[in-house]
């Protein structure tokens, strides 16, 4: 009697167990029919195709990984100044062993068509130590043809310490230029692992950066100042350049995936206060001060009366 008791226990048990375990399996496929959607680049690629933007750059692949960058301002060397010796048509100042100003006494056309490759010819034909740069840009807003420094291969967006400016005229002709360089390059011990380009993009869609219709067409990894030491070192991060429209550019730090401050108009007007700061302390008597704060002056005036009428 005892032992019907105990296999009709053993029964029961193995039947509970049973029903339990059909539960489980039961619960568990309605959860993955009801699962959230994924979050993977996927999904992004979604969004984008929601939103009407696309990505016709050819995003770099695999993955990245660089250090960060500590730079000093350089003073230039006799050597690499030497270069204006036989700069028969360029009239030169050099002020602070860090800052050079240099006018040409017959302007130096740029032809209306020109593309890049043509800018880069003419230009750095007529700069010192013109492997280390790089063309950035034709500021047709200001008429300022920007160039920027070269480190370990990859350019110096938008520092002060870094970088070649060449004014124009209204026929496109070089009338002189500004020109700064940042030091030998030091790095952190550690490479820093990168986001991946289609993060940066990412970055620039969710910070309501992006609009229905717009195109990415580049996508590119340079440097970026990320702060200022108290010992006047700058540091640089990788950032990844990313233009919109094949004009727009945004620059998202490939570190901490953040937006950083690119506004070009912005950054030249910043420049050309400090370089006019620095001209007049040129001697009262020179030529050429009056002739480049006259420029420059006229052209802060054009640009402050531009901004007045777009607000």
């Amino acid at each position: 009697m005892q032992w019907k008791q105990i296999k009709t226990l053993f029964i029961l048990c193995f039947l509970v167990l049973d029903i339990y375990l059909l539960l489980m399996f039961i619960n568990k496929q309605s959860a993955a029919e009801f699962a959230l959607p994924d979050t993977s680049d996927s999904t992004f690629a979604q969004e984008l195709e929601a939103a009407d933007i696309s990505v016709s750059a050819d995003l770099p692949s695999g993955t990245f990984s660089e250090p960060q960058l500590y730079l000093n301002q350089k003073s230039f060397t006799d050597d690499e100044l030497a270069f204006f010796e036989d700069a028969d048509n360029q009239q030169t100042v050099v002020m602070d062993d860090t800052f050079i100003l240099s006018r040409f006494q017959e302007p130096v056309a740029i032809p209306d068509e020109a593309d890049s490759s043509l800018i880069n010819e003419i230009v750095k034909s007529n700069i010192p130590m013109a492997d280390q740069y790089t063309f950035g840009s034709w500021n047709e807003e200001m008429n300022v043809l920007v160039f920027f420094q070269q480190k370990n291969d990859f350019p110096i967006y938008y520092n002060q310490s870094g970088i070649v400016l060449v004014y124009l005229n209204d026929d496109n002709e070089m009338l002189f230029y500004t020109q700064t360089m940042l030091g030998e390059a030091g790095s952190s011990d550690e490479e820093q692992t990168l986001n991946e380009p289609i993060k940066a993009i990412q970055a620039i869609f969710e910070g309501n950066r992006l609009e229905s219709g717009d195109e990415i067409t580049d996508v590119n990894m340079g440097l970026h100042t990320r702060i200022p030491l108290d010992n006047g070192e700058r540091v640089f991060s990788p950032t990844w350049a990313i233009t919109v429209n094949h004009e727009e550019k945004f620059h998202v730090n490939a570190i901490e995936n953040l937006v950083v401050s690119s506004d070009e108009r912005t950054f030249l007007t910043g420049v050309i206060t400090f370089t006019i700061e620095k001209i007049q302390k040129l001697d009262d008597a020179s030529e050429m001060k009056s002739f480049v704060l006259a420029y420059l002056d006229e052209l802060l005036a054009s640009n402050q009366q531009s901004e007045s009428e777009i607000e």
